[in-house]
Parts: structure tokens; sequence; C-alpha cells
């Protein structure tokens, strides 16, 4: 594990030299030769942690190497900080750059000389009690574009969910939840031991086709171990998409027993089903049994737990459902669509290689599934090595192999998937981590390095769907083919933070106790009670990253200004002012809810972030201070509801900008927003009018929101547009809102040629008939028209033949329809 610390602090020296290459002139050597002593000790990492088992002397040295990589890092990046800070003074503070300068370079001369000292002291350890034998790095230099593409080869497609051995259970629990004649709340227990595919089977339910023309309202929910009742309430109401922004906004100031009466508000009479994942206490049973209303309506919840007394100890109606492990037959199935998928030709010794493994994970689905995930990357040569490796750790049968198999397939990932997966046990239990969230934390850690071909984001991507297609991951919600949310099975998390806690990369504090109780950790996370932090962790000068989960808080004595190395704050839910006068050099990520700036003045700070990659300010509560963002050449992304004006200058890295208002984004140069994907622009009133030819210029736009407050809107007007055959031809998502067409959009909007998602919501068009042609939309796969007045659509036979999902609401007056059959199912 140490290997993947050691390789990114050595790419961690290799940038420094490279793009930092003047302000460390002086130690160039020095650097160089701490690489090379580094780069050679990593070989001999990779051979000590290819062993079965580690004896305690490797341990110990594994350690050494560890916490003196951590401490190379310090040196670097506070030197960097130094150098960075005497470089924005201004007036008399700058005359004494000159002598301070000498005086940094003197001190890290120093703190090099003493890393040279212990690093040779590390080699003559190695040498004294003969750990490991030396394997050579391989290649040189940045690799980051060989590995993407050898990545890119490796990835599958992607696959729908399959449920194998799981049918029968399906098949009982559908009628149970189809079952017109009860009438009363019912309610459906799974459980079984994790791994076991419980979550999977509810999965499968909540999505069935049967199951969502039956209960027009659904809620997913999750428990874990560590949960507030509140959280599990709001995440419920969130799901079922009945309550708007704005009132849910409100309401999350709710205590508990408010929530409580909300939620059955929004449920009486009505047929719901909501599914609550894994629940470990009858206790959080009853505090949600009240706000889910017994009525005669055929409602139905599914709970799924590992514990037998929980799943049985439900009131009213229920029904239990044990699952069982899979049969050898199952077991081998399940395995075989996963592992043989780049594997040609299967002899019967890879077969038998195959099936003596595979008898050795007793039927868990999830051991399966990630051993054959770990072998879907090895040619038929390799499987009996792993096969030897799963027998030489078995002491005998009494010794489960699933923590084997997990170990096993960690072991066999590239470094930067090493750190993804590590980074995941930041994250609460069970929950759902939104992928670009996490793309844009890895690439702010510095775990990732693009190259011409590629930028960061799509790296880290690759790197996370990888873990994906080896089953450590698991893709819970996708949007044009692309995984948009995933989640980390607990067992599989458990891995992650017992390994992180072996390597001190992440401390995590929840309402219990600490995780890891380093004092030296670089990663602070907080679960649910801030109250609960240490106050000496609050002022952690080696701190790189402050993350937190949990309920709205007042913020005290978290003191940011002695955090000089910090590269991540999310602060989340937590309120009122830190102090910084934008000496926050390698600060790269700063999320924060938007009503924080109602009590501190973080507007000012923001100005100051020269390195920031990304602002998040995505609650709900909108901005209306002016965020000056012109001197922010190095962001990438913009999020929040920027009401006042939104300032940007040089933003060519800019890939995310949501949202702007229509003002603000009148006043930027279009034609330099070159790598812009994500857009969203609202007009208020008595606000600029949004011209689309400015949005034409945008060549690498995919995603793209338009709202505005009713405005009358004829897109074939523009000249710019009106003779284009394609209009917007990287566009893959495009929602319109509150807009009154004058003329039918269709023909316009049809000018997009890799459009797969249209929403247009809340809109009007009465002007006549709207008309989808056969050549129109042809790579089309979900269309939503929510419409104030419709008075006719026509959709001709070929039109839009890779449609999925097709939605028509109008609410004032009925509308002719005219469709194809095959799109009225």
């Amino acid at each position: 594990m140490v290997d993947a610390i050691t390789e990114f602090v050595v790419g961690k020296i290799g940038n420094y030299l490279i793009e930092e290459a003047s302000m460390f002139m002086a130690v160039k050597e020095d650097l160089e030769e701490l690489k090379t002593e580094l780069t050679c000790i990593h070989g001999y990492l990779k051979d000590v942690e290819a062993r079965e088992r580690e004896d305690e002397v490797s341990k110990e040295w594994s350690k050494l190497v560890l916490d003196f990589a951590y401490d190379v890092e310090d040196v670097l990046d506070t030197y960097h900080f130094k150098l960075e800070e005497r470089s924005q003074r201004r007036g008399l503070r700058r005359l004494t750059n000159k002598i301070g300068r000498k005086m940094d370079a003197y001190s890290i001369v120093d703190d090099i000389r003493i890393l040279k000292r212990r690093i040779l002291d590390i080699t003559r350890k190695r040498e004294t009690y003969g750990i490991g034998g030396l394997k050579e790095p391989q290649g040189g230099g940045n690799t980051s574009s060989l590995r993407v593409r050898q990545l890119r080869r490796a990835r599958s497609v992607d696959q729908e969910e399959v449920v194998v051995g799981l049918e029968d259970d399906a098949k009982i629990l559908l009628e149970k939840l189809l079952d017109y004649e009860e009438k009363n709340r019912f309610i459906i227990s799974i459980f079984g031991m994790g791994g076991l595919g419980k979550t999977a089977l509810a999965r499968k339910l909540y999505n069935s086709r049967d199951v969502k023309e039956r209960f027009e309202y659904r809620a997913w929910t999750y428990v874990s171990q560590e949960y507030k009742t509140g959280d599990i309430l709001m995440r419920i109401i969130r799901s079922l998409g009945m309550t708007s922004g704005e009132e849910l906004e409100k309401i999350r100031k709710f205590a508990d027993e408010e929530l409580e009466v909300y939620l059955h508000g929004l449920l009486e009479g009505k047929k719901y089903l909501v599914v609550v994942d894994d629940i470990w206490e009858r206790e959080a049973w009853e505090s949600l049994k009240r706000a889910l209303p017994c009525n005669h309506e055929g409602s139905r919840v599914i709970i799924t737990t590992r514990i037998k007394a929980v799943a049985e100890g439900v009131d009213g109606r229920f029904y239990a459902h044990k699952l069982r492990f899979l049969t050898f037959e199952e077991s081998w199935e399940l395995f075989e669509q996963r592992a043989f998928r780049n594997i040609q030709r299967k002899d019967e010794d890879l077969l038998k290689t195959g099936k003596e493994m595979v008898q050795k994970c007793r039927g868990l689905p999830l051991c399966i599934v990630v051993l054959a995930g770990l072998l879907s990357r090895k040619t038929p040569s390799e499987w009996n090595d792993v096969c030897n490796s799963l027998w030489r750790r078995l002491k005998d049968d009494s010794i489960h192999v699933a923590p084997i198999v997990f170990d096993l397939s960690f072991k066999e990932l590239r470094h930067e998937s090493k750190l993804c997966f590590l980074y995941l046990s930041i994250f609460p239990e069970d929950y759902e981590i939104d992928l670009e969230k996490l793309i844009r934390l890895l690439v702010a850690e510095g775990f990732i390095q693009g190259d011409e071909e590629m930028m960061m984001e799509d790296v880290a991507r690759y790197y996370i769907e990888e873990l994906i297609d080896r089953s450590l991951l698991e893709a819970v919600r996708r949007e044009r083919g692309k995984v948009m949310s995933c989640r980390i099975h607990d067992l599989l998390r458990d891995v992650a933070i017992k390994k992180s806690k072996e390597l001190n990369f992440v401390n995590v504090y929840n309402d219990h106790v600490s995780q890891h109780s380093s004092t030296t950790c670089r990663r602070e996370v907080v679960h649910h009670q801030f109250k609960r932090y240490p106050s000496e962790k609050r002022k952690n000068k080696r701190m790189r990253s402050f993350l937190y989960f949990g309920e709205l808080k007042f913020l005290v004595g978290l003191d940011v200004e002695t955090m000089k190395l910090l590269r991540v704050l999310d602060l989340g839910a937590l309120r009122g002012p830190f102090a910084s006068n934008g000496d926050l050099i390698h600060l790269r990520y700063l999320r924060f809810d938007g009503d924080s700036l109602r009590l501190f003045d973080i507007a000012a700070i923001i100005s100051k972030l020269r390195f920031l990659q990304t602002l998040d300010a995505s609650h709900l509560c909108p901005i209306y201070d002016t965020i000056d963002l012109r001197k922010l050449t190095s962001l990438r992304h913009v999020i929040g509801r920027f009401f006042g004006n939104l300032l940007i200058g040089d933003a060519a890295n800019l890939q995310t900008l949501r949202s702007i208002s229509s003002d603000s984004w009148s006043k930027l140069k279009h034609e330099l927003l070159i790598n812009l994907r994500d857009l969203f622009i609202y007009e208020m009133i008595r606000s600029v009018p949004v011209s689309w030819a400015s949005l034409t210029k945008l060549r690498s736009l995919r995603v793209l929101k338009l709202e505005t407050y009713g405005r009358n809107l004829s897109l074939e007007l523009e000249e710019a547009v009106r003779s284009m055959d394609v209009i917007s031809p990287s566009l893959e998502s495009v929602t319109l809102v509150r807009i009154t067409f004058e003329e039918d959009p269709m023909p316009f909007l049809q000018k997009m040629p890799r459009l797969e998602d249209l929403i247009l919501e809340n809109c009007d068009y009465s002007g006549g008939k709207m008309s989808i042609s056969e050549q129109g939309f042809g790579r089309l796969r979900k269309l939503q028209l929510f419409m104030e007045r419709l008075d006719e659509l026509q959709i001709e036979e070929e039109a839009m033949p890779n449609l999925i999902k097709l939605e028509i609401k109008v609410f004032e007056r009925e509308t002719k329809l005219r469709i194809p059959n095959r799109l009225r199912a």
C-alpha cells in the first residue's frame, strides 16, 4: 500500500521540478537525488508488498518510508507556499523579500539535507535487514497517457445490472408488492449477511416497470449504523420529487417531529413505495414509521437489513424474506458473466482453475464479482498465480476467502486507482457519492495527472470506472450512458478504512469515536457532530484536507489561518466565520453552503484564492454578493446560485459554470470558453436576454440549462443561427425552463446531432402544432415535455429511434397527441 503514496510523492517532486523550476533552482540537484533514491526504494516496496504476508521488520521499514514520503511533501509544499506568499507582498513588506528569500533558501537546503540523511538511513536499514529485492521502476517520466490508454482498452462498455441467482426471490417479492388484495400498508423485509445482494435485489424491484406503473410515488433512502432521523426523512422527501427547491430549503431546518408531520402530509391518501436500505436497529424503523401513513391505498415499504430481529421486529403486516447463498451453478454463472469478457478461448485447465476459486467463495455474490473483476484483467497464464496466492493465504477452511480476495484486488490496482479507492473512506456508510464531486476532489488533491490527450477530470473518471468494472465500487445512477453516482459496499468500505488507517491517509470522526487517532494525519473528515471534533485537531498545520458531512452546525474553532498547506476545504453545512487573509495558496477546492455568505464575508476571501480549481456553493440559497473571480485563472468548476455579479477573467480552464445570470453571461468573452462543458444560465426579470449565437461558440458544451421567467423566445429569428445546418454539435443534454415559444422549437432543436436528453419544463407553446420529423433526434434517449399549454404534438413514425423515456404532461388544456404506437407503452 505504501507504494501508492511513494509513487504519488515521486510524481509531485517531478512536477515541482518541471512546473516550478525557477523556485526550486537552488535545490534542484538535491531534489533530483531525493527523487532517485525514493524511486529506488519504491521498487523495493513493490517487492515487499507483493509477498503473501509481510514480516514485522518489513512492516516497520515500510512505515519509515511512509513517514519520510509525507515529510518530503510537507517540506516542498511549505517552501512553495513561502515563495508564493512573498511574491504577493506589496508596499513596505515587499522590501523584505530579498532577505526573506535567502532565509527560505537556507531553510529548505537544511530541510533537504536532513531528508537525505534520513533516506540514506532507510536504505541502510533495508540492506542490514535484507528487506525486499529490487524491482526496477517501470519506464520513466509521466506515464499517465499510456496508463489511460490501457485503461480505456480494459474498461468494459456500460452493462445493465444483472441479478444472478435471485430470480425466484425477485418473483416472490414482486408478487407481494403488486398484490391488489392487500390494501393496507405492507412491509417487506429482506435480510441476510453482507454481500448477499440485498440492496441489488431491492433496486431490481424498485426499478421494475410493473412497480413504476403501480406506484406513482417512490422514494429510496438508506440508514446505516450511524444515522440521523432527520437526514433519513429529508432523503425520502427529496427522492419523492414533490417538493420545490425553495420549500426544501425551508424544511431542512425543521426538527425531526416536524419533518415526520410534513412527510406524512405528502404521502397521505397516496399509493407509495419507500425503500429503507441497510437498517441496523429496530429504533430506526420506529422513528420512520410515524411518517409513513397506514392508509388503505396499497402502499408498500421495503426494508433491507443484516439482522433477523430487525427484519421481523416491524409491527403491522409484513413479510420477512431471508436471502440464501448462491449455489455453485449460480455462482459460476455470475463469475462467467464478468471474468471472461476479455478471454476468447476457455480451455479445460482455465475452467478448472476458475471453478476451484469460485468454490472457495462459498456462494457470496460480492466475493464472486470482485474475484471476477480481478481475473478479467489477467491473461489465462496468470489465473494460476492468483489461485496459488489464494491457497497460500488460506490456512484452513475456517478462514473466509472474501477479505483475501478484496486485498488481492486492491494490490492489483495501479497507484492512482489505489489512491481513488482509499479516498472513498471519507464518505459516510451507504452514502450515495456524486461522481462529479468525487472527480473534482481527486483532482484537487493532486492525485490525478492529465496530458495533451485528456483532461484530468476524464482521467479521474476512467480510474473510478476501473473500480466499478472491478466491482470494488457500485454504479447507482447513470445518465446518457455515464455513471453519475456510485456507492461502496460496507464490506469494501471497511477495507478502505482499514488501509487508510494503516497509511495515515484519512482520519474520520463520527458520532462515536475517531476511526484513526493520529495527530499528524493530512486529511480530516467529520461525520455528523462537529462539536466532538477535538480542538487540537482544528489547528493541524500539516492538514491538506478538511471535509464535513453532517447537519447544520455553527463553525467554532477551525483555525484555517494556520492551515497553510490546505488543498481541500469542504465546510458543508457548517456556518460561521473563519479567518483567512488570502494565504491559502495551495487551496484547490472550496465548498460551502450558499447562505454562509450571510454570516461572513467569504466573497473577499474567494477573490484571493489564485490557484482555486473548484468553487462549490451549490446549496439552494442564492448568492447576491458580487463574486470577483478575475484573478483565479486556474478555475475549472464554478457552482452556485450566483444572483449577483459574477466576474470571470481568463476562463480557458473552465469546464463547469452553473449558474450565472444572463447579465453576467453577456459580459464574458464567450470564444475564450474553449473547455466549457456544463452551463446553466438564468434570466431575471428585466435582465439581458440570452443570445443563442453566444452558445454556438461553445464547441465543448455538453450540458445546457436555460431558465427564464416566461420570456418569449424565438429561436429561429437569430440571423447567426438560422442558416446553420448543425447547431451546437457537442450538446448532449438541453433543459429549457419557463420559456414561451413563439414558434415550434423542434426544427431548431433537431439540428443538434448529439442530443440525448431534451427537457422542456413549465414551458408554453399555444401557437399550433409541435412536430418531430422522421429525421429528428437520431440519438435522443429521453424526452420530457412538461408544458403549460400545448395544442398538438405530432411525432412521425421513424423519429427518435433510440428513445427510451417519453413523458408528456400538459397542465392547462387537452393536447392532441399523434405519436407512434411503439412510444405509447
